[in-house]
């Protein structure tokens, strides 16, 4: 598990930091107008140690091409072989930096209210996420985005989170 880790962490450097080296542009792949999306990755649990596959749904606006907001619900996993689950809604405010007219390098920022269930009993709660990540348009409509994101002390640990994802702008 340490090698994976290790191993999404330096591709995850290695994105960020050739990004930062680009040239900047005036053009962004984030212009203001409404999106939905969805996303399949992995997730990491600290305390259990353990991965396992998530999936978000999520809806946005960019008020500018340069800030937006999101809504997204957010399954994590479950995990301890079926013992339980992790999931919730999360709040975001959004802040895009572009690197061409088709790539955008972006971090977010906000709330997770998140439910740990088990077949007995449940806890919730809210905390904070962040995330990076870069947002590619194919077309006019459609994009896609690499992201990492953490939620910060889910009952007591964070979960980290590699997705991949397809958003269709309106």
């Amino acid at each position: 598990m340490k090698f994976t880790n290790t191993l999404k962490n330096s591709a995850l450097l290695l994105v960020l930091g050739t990004a930062a080296f680009l040239p900047l542009s005036t053009a962004h792949a984030a212009q203001p107008g409404a999106y939905i999306g969805m996303g399949f990755g992995s997730a990491h649990d600290d305390i259990l140690n353990e991965d396992e596959s998530a999936f978000k749904f999520y809806g946005g606006v960019n008020l500018s091409p340069y800030i937006g907001m999101e809504l997204s619900y957010v399954d994590l996993g479950t995990y301890a072989n079926g013992a339980f689950t992790q999931d919730g809604i999360s709040y975001e405010l959004i802040g895009y930096i572009p690197l061409s007219p088709q790539l955008d390098l972006y971090g977010k920022a906000g709330f997770f209210n998140w439910e740990v269930a088990d077949n007995f009993s449940s806890n919730t709660g809210t905390d904070a996420t962040f995330g990076v990540g870069l947002q590619a348009q194919l077309q006019r409509h459609v994009s896609l985005r690499g992201e990492y994101q953490t939620f910060l002390d889910v009952d007591g640990g964070d979960v980290d989170l590699y997705s991949a994802s397809i958003n269709l702008h309106f």
